[in-house]
């Protein structure tokens, strides 16, 4: 059995980003697709034109505009559809990309301090 390490959990989302990078024959590409995973440090997407690791890419996410360069940290095996799966790393870690892992802050009420006279 392996036992997998990460630096932080994973979550199983699917949302809509658009890749934008180029081939591994120096070709522009851009594909809209969907994330399987995410994390605060990137994601895990099936993508079709073949990149290998250590390029970059610019991953948009389709809900907000946001634009983030990733860096392919991962190629896997096809998914039977002709797309490999994919993991991206953010190469810029600030901000939440994805806009759930944002702890929630919480309210705490106050209690009425006694005035004194």
């Amino acid at each position: 059995m392996m036992i997998e390490k990460r630096r932080c959990k994973r979550l199983p989302l699917n949302i809509p980003v658009r890749v934008y990078g180029r081939t591994l024959n120096n070709r522009p590409f851009r594909e809209a697709t969907v994330t399987k995973a995410v994390n605060i440090h990137g994601g895990l997407l099936p993508l079709a034109p073949r990149v290998k690791r250590g390029q970059t890419v610019l991953l948009v996410n389709a809900y907000t505009e946001e634009e983030r360069e990733c860096r392919v940290v991962y190629v896997g095996p096809s998914s039977g559809n002709g797309k490999k799966r994919v993991g991206l790393e953010f190469t810029d870690k600030s901000g939440d990309f994805w806009h759930v892992f944002t702890p929630l802050v919480t309210a705490v009420a106050s209690r009425p301090q006694p005035v004194s006279a």
